[in-house]
């Protein structure tokens, strides 16, 4: 991708004109990339602890029906795999207006190559395009998924359909969140959203805006934490949800993902959820219970056998409540400790540690 990257960016500036790059950007944009890895499960934990974006390589998720044509494949799967008459809202045109249409009419606009669209809240669990792939390694460190609750109102496993175009405003999630990528290609960039709104960066989500979200190329690469990275065939991304981020569709995508919590990125999750506004965790009083449900999964997790306390990464979020200890300053450990949840959070590693 190096040696294409002007031509990357001057086909996602006829997108996205807040994209055309300058001769003298190229060198930072090289720096900032995020290049795929082959999956490491410690590895992954390891940049969880971090905040850092995972790319992958080899993540185990599949189409389950053995094709040469995976696209063919996944349009039959997406076409029968819900109700007839269920709706999906759909982003269309250049405008990002809002649409509900059926299953069948987004794959035909899809299919066509023509249309442009996007949908990114189609949830799939409990239907029949469910049996289709298997995902289950997108669960098996995530809190939420053991929870009906949760996964019903937070955790959200969904389909991603996006044709060629299609662009995705600036927005931050409020959990860390997952995309794996079954066909086409999409351009991501990601920025820590306290030191973006800070350089005047805007969120469409939490900010009144007249058309799209405040951003500039220039500012972008000037930011400490901005990343970017293309997400394509096979490549399963890991995001912090602290990180904003913008996406443009290069090529027709069908991927599936969700949002998760896990112990090894639980710490910085719930330090921003303590310190920083959210969405969808305190307006339905989500916080208490999801840190409750961790607690008990670290009490199960004190006395397992090493093997499954590695599975979860109890020993990597001791490491991130130890590294915490040492380097986070004293207004901010006075402002988290002052909360309930927090100080039950870190008393309850604590006790882990000494088990």
């Amino acid at each position: 991708m190096g040696e294409n990257i002007q031509a990357l960016w001057e086909e996602a500036a006829g997108m996205d004109v807040t994209l055309a790059a300058q001769p003298r950007d190229f060198a930072a944009l090289r720096e900032k990339q995020v290049r795929p890895e082959r999956y490491n499960r410690r590895g992954l934990f390891s940049k969880m602890i971090k905040g850092h974006v995972s790319l992958l390589r080899n993540f185990p998720v599949r189409i389950k029906q053995h094709t040469q044509d995976p696209r063919s494949a996944l349009s039959q799967a997406i076409r029968n795999g819900f109700p007839v008459s269920q709706k999906a809202r759909v982003q269309t045109g250049p405008s990002r207006t809002q649409r509900s249409l059926r299953i069948p009419e987004v794959m035909r606009r899809w299919e066509g190559n023509r249309a442009i669209l996007g949908v990114t809240d189609l949830h799939f669990r409990g239907k029949k395009f469910a049996d289709a792939v298997d995902f289950s390694a997108l669960s098996d460190f995530d809190i939420l998924s053991e929870h009906r609750d949760f996964v019903r109102l937070i955790e959200m496993m969904t389909l991603v359909i996006s044709s060629r175009g299609n662009v995705t405003d600036s927005h931050q999630d409020d959990c860390d969140g997952s995309n794996h990528c079954f066909v086409g290609q999409k351009l991501w960039l990601a920025w820590d959203r306290v030191e973006g709104k800070a350089e005047g960066f805007q969120d469409v989500d939490r900010d009144q805006l007249n058309d799209w979200a405040a951003f500039d190329l220039p500012t972008f690469l000037k930011l400490s934490s901005s990343c970017w990275f293309i997400v394509q065939a096979n490549e399963t991304l890991f995001l912090p949800g602290n990180l904003a981020h913008k996406v443009i569709t290069i090529k027709p995508y069908i991927g599936i993902g969700g949002f998760h919590v896990s112990l090894p990125g639980y710490l910085r999750t719930l330090k921003r959820w303590v310190l920083y506004d959210t969405l969808d965790i305190e307006p339905k009083d989500l916080l208490c219970p999801i840190n409750r449900a961790l607690i008990r999964k670290i009490e199960r997790l004190k006395q397992a056998d090493p093997v499954l306390q590695e599975r979860w990464g109890l020993r990597q979020l001791k490491k991130a409540v130890q590294e915490w200890n040492t380097n986070e300053d004293r207004k901010t450990k006075r402002i988290l400790l002052s909360n309930p949840a927090f100080a039950e959070f870190l008393q309850s590693v604590q006790v882990a540690g000494k088990a």
